[in-house]
């Protein structure tokens, strides 16, 4: 992915920032799980860089913003923003996994392996 190293974090997330969001308190937290909605003839006019969460996000159990950080080499807070536009377009939806009793090993270990990967 070394097409966008050295691009400005908020440029990934448009002029404009969502306030979205994936838990309780409307904030898209490293553990939310993303999906993607759009079809193949929407995502391809959007933006390239947003066509990259796009496809990492098409999958059936979805992807923890973590892992999408992990991937894409962002830090957290513009991951979350971009994901809260993405989401304001109605390009992808959310699934907040993490309960107060409800813990996901396999989750939680593909977060830390995508950290790893920083």
């Amino acid at each position: 992915m070394s097409g966008h190293r050295g691009v400005r974090p908020f440029t990934w997330t448009a002029p404009r920032l969502a306030t979205t969001g994936a838990d309780d308190s409307g904030r898209i937290v490293m553990q939310t799980l993303i999906r993607t909605t759009a079809p193949a003839d929407r995502i391809a006019s959007v933006p390239e860089k947003w066509q990259m969460v796009l496809r990492l996000a098409d999958r059936p159990t979805g992807i923890a913003v973590a892992e999408i950080a992990a991937v894409l080499r962002l830090k957290l807070t513009p991951t979350s923003a971009l994901i809260a536009e993405l989401e304001t377009r109605e390009l992808v939806t959310h699934e907040s996994t993490l309960g107060d009793t409800d813990l996901d090993t396999d989750l939680l270990m593909r977060i830390r392996n995508g950290l790893e990967q920083l």
